[in-house]
């Protein structure tokens, strides 16, 4: 019963945070995350965008709904129904939980995590889902912080402030943001598609400021990766990491 009750309290939390359109845009709109946008463009580009089926989790106000839904299906879904509900485009949208999606199986050619697995209380329960409405020959695209960055110590470092602070604090602090979200655990992620799927995994952004409102609108993160990104070994502890998944099966 306290498992369940944690558990409520924490999407609560998520829903009550991205509820907040105001601070959500204040973040879409910072260099750091327009920069990330325009990387994902870039490589879903690559893919074959045309006569397909596209699920995005968590896709808040997406940036690529309207970019594919004239050639495609594009299903766009979120917890959050207040976010969800700021797309221009209002057909396809679905409101639920990544963890239990509503659609039946081998349903999509594409689906799309871009920042959401790191805000979901179960992240293999996600994955697992995502495996089972993945079509044969489909592909994954994600995109989320890298544990394995600079990211690692603003999180714990954001952790031990909030023990000595407060959320409220550190809301201030950050803006757009939950107490409980978790770093994606990339082995899991192998894991989860390693049976019958080919994994790519690289990354970009090696230099990340702390993602505090006081940087809101520097671009100086942007700019010095733009040449630590070109440097063999540095270049794979980039701040955001991309995995494209493929289904053999």
């Amino acid at each position: 019963m306290e498992e369940r009750d944690r558990t409520q309290e924490r999407k609560r939390a998520e829903r009550d945070a991205f509820g907040d359109v105001e601070s959500y845009q204040e973040l879409m709109d910072r260099p750091y995350t327009k920069r990330l946008k325009e990387e994902v463009h870039r490589r879903l580009a690559r893919f074959r965008l045309k006569d397909t089926n596209i699920l995005e989790i968590g896709a808040g106000v997406s940036e690529f709904k309207q970019q594919f839904d004239r050639d495609n299906l594009f299903v766009a879904s979120d917890y959050v129904f207040s976010l969800l509900n700021q797309n221009p485009l209002r057909r396809g949208l679905v409101v639920c939980d990544g963890e239990i999606l509503p659609f039946a199986n081998n349903r999509f050619d594409l689906v799309l995590l871009i920042g959401v697995l790191h805000h979901l209380v179960d992240q293999s329960a996600c994955l697992e889902e995502v495996r089972r409405v993945l079509r044969r020959g489909g592909h994954v695209f994600v995109c989320e912080p890298h544990r394995r960055s600079l990211n690692f110590f603003y999180y714990n470092l954001r952790l031990l402030v909030i023990k000595i602070l407060g959320v409220r604090f550190v809301k201030w602090l950050i803006g757009c943001f939950t107490p409980g979200e978790s770093q994606v655990d990339i082995k899991a992620v192998r894991r989860a598609f390693e049976k019958d799927c080919t994994v790519k995994i690289d990354t970009i952004l090696v230099f990340r400021l702390p993602p505090l409102r006081l940087f809101k609108n520097s671009s100086v993160d942007v700019k010095l990766s733009g040449i630590l990104d070109r440097i063999p070994i540095v270049n794979k502890f980039g701040s955001t990491v991309f995995i494209e998944i493929e289904a053999n099966r």
